[in-house]
């Protein structure tokens, strides 16, 4: 094609161009047709939020309880940014087509997640923080970023572009948080008896998750295995 020129206030001012056309810009490679439909989408996303907002209040809880002031001041901007991811989840939900009370609140996938969450909350008193951080960076986090990539890289990567950027947002400060979370429990770990609670702990509540199908209820089929 031969080149045009940006008119300017003087010839000195005027600047050339290749002209085009809508043909010659590139074509957007994402498919259509992803693996959840809409529906399916919005009860993944409530049950996202459902995660969300339990870690941030467990968390909360834990604050008062917590003897080792560094843990203390970490975990406020770990709740603070669960707290945001929650409300991103919940503005997503209307543009889902969802009814008034599935906005409202969020929903577990099954009894058995749920059940799994009130065992992450269980450990109380201030000689527990070992169990109490270990439920929720070594187990909980971790597979939240496993199904949110899952559900990133097999939903309509048009359609469902919302979805997708709320979770990339999610993704990379969760990775944050269990890069700290796991760098606390390397030091307070410090002797094999304290290494060994971690690894029983961390066993019991992988087991219960994976029992519950975790977050959605589908981890078996979301890793590419028979439920």
């Amino acid at each position: 094609m031969s080149e045009r020129m940006y008119p300017g206030m003087s010839p000195d001012e005027r600047t050339t161009f290749s002209p085009y056309s809508a043909f010659d810009i590139p074509a957007d490679l994402r498919q259509l047709h992803g693996r959840y439909d809409v529906a399916s989408v919005a009860r993944r996303v409530r049950n996202f939020r459902y995660a969300e907002e339990w870690m941030m209040m467990i968390m909360g809880g834990w604050v008062a309880t917590i003897p080792e002031v560094p843990v203390k001041t970490g975990l406020g901007k770990v709740i603070w940014e669960g707290a945001q991811a929650a409300d991103e989840f919940g503005k997503r939900l209307p543009e889902l087509r969802c009814g008034r009370k599935a906005v409202e609140a969020s929903e577990a996938s099954n009894e058995g997640f749920a059940g799994f969450v009130q065992a992450v909350a269980g450990p109380e008193t201030p000689d527990l923080t070992i169990e109490k951080l270990v439920g929720v960076f070594d187990v909980l986090k971790p597979h939240l970023v496993e199904i949110y990539e899952t559900t990133m890289r097999e939903t309509d990567q048009i359609s469902d572009a919302p979805t997708i950027e709320i979770l990339e947002t999610a993704v990379r400060k969760t990775r944050r948080h269990i890069a700290w979370g796991q760098e606390v429990l390397d030091r307070l770990c410090d002797t094999e008896a304290l290494r060994e609670r971690r690894r029983a702990r961390a066993d019991e509540l992988s087991e219960q998750l994976s029992a519950s199908g975790g977050v959605t209820g589908t981890l078996a089929s979301d890793r590419g295995q028979l439920n």
